[in-house]
């Protein structure tokens, strides 16, 4: 060595050939040198933990038979779980204690009834608009109409009138009613305003008015429910269900001599309140309507709801929808043991995937991208052969209108196929560009994605945990709309002059005046029903205004309501932010125990999941309230954002409506960065136990450092992750039809893509759900790489708990920058 320095210092007398010889022997020593000193060291290692009497407690999981045993281990400088950020806890708690606070202030001080009161046939609100001030319930004509599930999507088909007081007595009109009892039976009417009952003078005009469906023609005794009239109490319509309908077993529909008529429910309707039972089973043959077996007919309305859907999407043939819907209903009755079965053999061929990729990640990562690749092409060549043929052998289109026939016209048309070919063209080369960019990516992904399969596969409670936030967001859900329907009846009616026209007749014909208190009245101008009722009239007429009218129009609230209500929307924001990040935090803390495990074999935590739970619960709760805060703000803003949008777009101003657009579009950028941010930062709580802002600090830090190959990873396993979603979805509507239309007999159905939707839809949520585990797994086990890779350097003293599998992937960009900075230190030398 003395002899190489003094050839170092007479170094400008040597040629460049000998120099470089010399540099390269002068390298070759100084890596003995450090081999050497590394060899000691182990050895030295060695001896001390053999020699020492008690060794220092390791702050992650090493157990006491590895502190026992001669091997060297690892130097942890991780200090333990304590709790962090306990002032932003204390603060959400606080919040919390007020939304409950504004709770209980709005179901005290609310009314749901204001909320929803009836609205008649011509749009007035039952006991607030002028015409029924008066009249505070409502009263159907018809509502056998209403028992239909087609209401929820096009309201009750049948009038409705408001009414100063809900039937207390039954009524039937008909030629039954005797001539004496004509003025009684007309004051029993129940009319609309149209018609003036004492203009009703004989049996005549009384049939014509029933007939045009002006005045109803039967009632019962009803009871008011939020204002509406509903006949007979619970516990009467509850006698009045079939008993195909209490005993849901049985499938056929009861005998017409088991059903009781109308006309002895109306004629006897005291008694029956009294012997409902022994009605019930009286014989009667008559050829009326029987009330059983209209109640039995709404349990079949689910016909018109499909039908009323079918409808939707452009197919105006009422009987052709009614029997697709028919159909469609049959087949779900008929095939819901197979997507049944089907479901959970998707279920179980999800698991069976996961248990897979602990061993053969790569195999089977590589054959949903070629089985995404197969179903392309094999899709690509059919519809280039459907659209070679429909083009050579065009079809004479179909006129019928239904949806059948519609769709028919679509798939035997030749330009859908030749854009179906098109469509799927592009989609297959798009995916083969990005498999082949990112393919070294994806042998790093598929890596992690092993790792994350034997984590996910040593916790598997995992896996169905995201169930219990999911839950959670249903609760706070209800729990917030209930509030907030409640606040939103607290305040003041507010009327405005309305002009309402038929739309029939666009242009109005009455000339509508007011006088005295009204005069100062203008249409969109706030009004009182009694005044305009009292003063306004058509003019040269004492007749009420009819297309002019003051009506109800919101609930104007007090600016302590008001700010309530922007208080529980920010809450309800931060609580559903902070159920979220509850869910990240405890999956963090679950697979980065998993990873920090030195001998995963034998030192493995039970009940991983619970355990990160209790952590989470105990230390952590702080950080995910001051991590859900940021990102409460900011949807707040965007709240608010729409809120000032719907404002200002009657002003139609084109700047103000681009600014709008463009802070919109800030704050979802900003949003999504935070959320991934945040996502990162619960890993790192969940690690080193810090705080948030030192959570985020780090975790930003090994973001910057490492942004392309994390931002890589985590799409390119979100890849992996959507196209086997795609690839176990697709196997089970597979093997479903290949079950249907091998064994028609068994499964009687019309149309095999019914069941097989339901499947797609079903199989999908159920795959996404396990899948987000897995993405959580491979962002928090990579996450814990970086850390374990800036930590600890492989040595004995500071071993990595990598797998040799991923540090040889994820290691080699260390390993060159280690070169390049031996090579710099020798030239600085």
């Amino acid at each position: 060595m003395d002899n190489l320095r003094g050839q170092r210092m007479s170094m400008k007398n040597v040629c460049p050939e000998e120099m470089a010889e010399m540099a390269e022997m002068w390298r070759q020593s100084r890596l003995m040198e450090e081999m050497m000193d590394k060899r000691r060291s182990q050895h030295m290692a060695m001896r001390n933990s053999v020699m020492m009497d008690e060794i220092r407690p390791l702050q992650r999981q090493v157990s006491r038979k590895e502190a026992a045993a001669p091997s060297p281990m690892p130097e942890i400088n991780h200090k333990k779980h304590s709790c962090t950020d306990v002032h932003c806890l204390i603060i959400f708690v606080c919040f919390i204690v007020a939304w409950f606070y504004i709770a209980h202030f709005a179901l005290s001080q609310g009314d749901l009834n204001r909320v929803v009161l009836p609205t008649d046939s011509k749009n007035r609100k039952c006991g607030i608009d002028s015409g029924v001030v008066n009249k505070p319930y409502l009263y159907f004509f018809d509502l056998d109409k209403c028992l239909d599930v087609e209401t929820a999507l096009g309201g009750c088909k049948t009038k409705q009138v408001c009414v100063e007081q809900c039937p207390q007595q039954a009524f039937v009109w008909g030629d039954h009613v005797a001539d004496s009892e004509l003025e009684n039976a007309k004051n029993l009417l129940i009319c609309d305003d149209d018609v003036d009952k004492k203009e009703l003078r004989t049996r005549a005009q009384i049939n014509s008015a029933v007939a045009q469906g002006h005045c109803s023609a039967l009632y019962v005794k009803s009871t008011v429910v939020f204002n509406y009239c509903m006949p007979f109490s619970s516990q009467d319509l509850c006698n009045f269900l079939p008993d195909s309908l209490k005993n849901r077993k049985r499938r056929s529909l009861p005998p017409p001599s088991e059903a009781l008529s109308l006309n002895d429910v109306f004629d006897r309707y005291d008694e029956f309140k009294r012997r409902t039972a022994q009605f019930c089973r009286r014989n009667d043959t008559t050829p009326d309507v029987m009330l059983k077996q209209k109640v039995e007919q709404t349990h079949s309305s689910s016909t018109k709801l499909i039908a009323a859907i079918i409808a939707k999407f452009g197919s105006n043939d009422s009987v052709g929808n009614e029997r697709l819907a028919e159909d469609i209903k049959k087949d779900l009755k008929s095939s819901w043991k197979v997507i049944a079965m089907a479901f959970i053999i998707h279920v179980t061929l999800a698991l069976l995937f996961i248990a897979l990729l602990r061993y053969v990640a790569r195999p089977l990562v590589w054959l949903s991208i070629f089985g995404v690749f197969i179903g392309l092409a094999l899709s690509l060549l059919y519809s280039v052969k459907q659209y070679s043929f429909y083009s050579r052998y065009p079809t004479v289109p179909q006129h019928s209108v239904n949806l059948m026939a519609s769709l028919e016209n679509i798939v035997h048309n030749k330009d859908f196929w030749m854009w179906v070919s098109v469509l799927t063209g592009a989609i297959f080369v798009i995916i083969l560009l990005v498999v082949l960019v990112l393919r070294k990516r994806i042998a790093i992904a598929i890596a992690l994605i092993k790792e994350a399969s034997k984590a996910i596969t040593s916790t598997i409670s995992s896996i169905f945990f995201p169930l219990f936030p999911g839950f959670l967001y249903i609760l706070v859900s209800i729990l917030a709309g209930v509030v907030l329907l409640y606040l939103s009846s607290i305040g003041n009616n507010s009327f405005r002059v309305f002009m309402q026209l038929d739309a029939n007749n666009p242009l109005p014909v009455e000339s509508c005046e007011c006088d005295g208190p009204a005069m100062s009245y203008e249409l969109n101008g706030k009004c009182l029903p009694d005044v305009f009722e009292a003063h306004c009239h058509i003019s040269n007429t004492n007749r009420s205004c009819v297309e002019t009218v003051c009506r109800f129009a919101e609930i104007e609230k007090t600016p302590m309501v008001q700010w309530f209500t922007y208080f529980c929307i920010f809450t309800y924001f931060w609580v559903v932010f902070f159920i979220s990040a509850y869910g990240d935090m405890v999956l963090a803390c679950t697979f980065s125990m998993w990873y920090w495990t030195f001998d995963k074999k034998n030192n493995l935590e039970t009940m991983p999941v619970f355990k990160a739970m209790a952590k989470t619960t105990l230390y952590h709760l702080g950080t995910l309230a001051f991590g859900s805060l940021v990102l409460a703000v900011c949807r707040m803003i965007r709240y608010l954002l729409d809120f000032l949008e719907k404002r200002l777009k009657m002003y139609n101003n084109k700047l103000t409506q681009a600014l709008l657009c463009c802070m919109k579009c800030f704050f979802w950028l900003l949003e999504n960065f935070l959320r991934f941010l945040n996502r990162n930062a619960y890993i790192t709580c969940a690690i080193h136990s810090t705080s948030f802002c030192a959570s985020s600090q780090k975790a930003f830090g090994l973001i910057t450092q490492n942004i392309l190959r994390m931002y890589a990873i985590d799409k390119v396993s979100d890849f992996l992750f959507f196209l086997s979603k795609v690839l176990l979805t697709a196997c089970t509507c597979f093997a479903t039809h290949l079950v249907l239309t091998t064994y028609p007999q068994v499964f009687n159905v019309n149309y095999p893509w019914v069941p097989i939707f339901f499947i797609i839809i079903l199989g999908y949520i159920m795959a996404d759900v396990i899948f987000s585990t897995y993405s959580m797994a491979v962002d928090t086990l990579f996450f814990c790489f970086l850390e374990d890779s800036n930590e600890n350097d492989g040595s004995a003293e500071k071993p990595y708990y990598m797998s040799k599998n991923l540090s040889k992937l994820l290691n080699e960009k260390n390993a060159q920058k280690k070169v390049k900075k031996m090579r710099g230190d020798f030239i600085r030398q």
